[in-house]
């Protein structure tokens, strides 16, 4: 019996995250284990009068493809592919892993060249959701894998990430405009800023942020959620930054990462485990070593490390950068194939300044 969860997750998603109506084409992605909310999906989408587009999908095929594939047959974008970007005007990717580490066989440089291919259609997707012609959400869901990164139990890890996205609540669409509301204040209170200086254990970053606009992840683009964040000016940031957890992107990872920036860019970088994998996607393009994002998350039901970024780079007290592609709506022009997204934890001493102003110690904004 499919747990009911993804029934009420499937109405959230469509009557919060989406907002979808009667005549929309609705694209729904993810891998095959996450066949119940393709179904609750399915229901959903079809009651409220829109079409469901369901595009399950196999980890094995796609590794396969990796690991078999000629580099003109990595890079190749199918009509198809081309139509799925333009045409549906609602968007939901499922983000479900049953093997974690699925690609760490794969040689160095194949990821690169499938992603390099797949970058002209990564920006004109996301240039259709700045100019409001389409709307995209990602949400997260629990399996057998993530809940071992974690070091949960499944049934635990479950109730954790359900928890996070106020499932079990009531009303979990009042719970998440009830967070909008709360970090509005926080977006606002930086809105107007122009530098940005975080200083951790091993950490003293300088970041250009003025002319930028704060935007407030509540539920909208990614479920669950709970983030403020911009894009910083691409030749400003100076300094170095550690990052408190395991950097994992793309069925690979990275551990004990460490970068220095002069002058916007990364000018050295260090890992104690994943340093070729590190190096392979800096140098992917010229937009990889800089940074496309900065952002402070602010989810208080996400208070430990899962491995898992979508859950990590929420954690409430900690900041996170993204190397690599920019958000035009926040105003940033960085161009990369690349979006990597690295946790710095400051609730044990770090320290947030606004134009010199101390807003926020141990990730709590005053």
């Amino acid at each position: 019996m499919a747990d009911p969860r993804y029934d009420t997750l499937a109405s959230v998603l469509c009557g919060y995250s989406l907002e979808v109506e009667a005549g929309d084409l609705v694209l729904v992605e993810g891998p095959l284990v996450a066949r119940p909310l393709f179904v609750s999906m399915t229901r959903e989408i079809t009651r409220r009068g829109a079409h469901p587009l369901m595009r399950p999908r196999s980890e094995a095929i796609g590794t396969a493809v990796l690991e078999r594939a000629s580099d003109e047959q990595l890079a190749y974008i199918s009509p198809i592919e081309d139509w799925e970007q333009d045409v549906p005007n609602k968007f939901l990717d499922i983000w479900a892993e049953e093997n974690t580490r699925r690609l760490n066989g794969i040689p160095a440089g194949r990821q690169s060249i499938r992603r390099q291919a797949r970058r002209p259609m990564i920006e004109r997707f996301f240039e259709r959701i700045a100019r409001g012609e389409s709307r995209w959400c990602g949400v997260t869901l629990p399996t057998e894998a993530q809940a071992q990164e974690a070091g949960m139990a499944y049934a635990e890890y479950e109730d954790f990430v359900f928890g996070a996205g106020h499932l079990n609540d009531p009303d979990p669409i009042a719970a998440w405009r009830e967070i909008s509301r709360r970090q509005a204040a926080v977006a606002e209170r930086l809105a107007g800023v122009s530098t940005v200086r975080i200083v951790a254990e091993d950490t003293d970053l300088t970041v250009d942020v003025s002319g930028r606009t704060w935007l407030n992840a509540d539920g909208h683009q990614n479920f669950p959620d709970g983030e403020v964040f911009t894009s910083p000016h691409e030749e400003s940031t100076s300094g170095h930054i550690a990052f408190s957890f395991d950097c994992p992107y793309d069925g690979r990872e990275a551990t004990g990462v460490r970068l220095w920036f002069e002058n916007g860019r990364v000018v050295r970088e260090e890992a104690t485990r994943g340093l070729e994998f590190l190096r392979e996607m800096l140098d992917m393009d010229e937009g990889a070593r800089r940074l496309g994002e900065l952002a402070f998350g602010q989810n208080p039901e996400i208070q430990r490390a899962t491995g898992s970024i979508a859950f990590d780079e929420k954690i409430g007290g900690t900041c996170h950068v993204a190397l690599g592609m920019a958000f035009p709506e926040a105003g940033g022009t960085n161009v990369s194939a690349l979006h990597w997204d690295m946790v710095c934890d400051l609730r044990d001493g770090g320290e947030v300044y606004a134009d010199g102003e101390l807003i926020a110690k141990d990730g709590t904004f005053r």
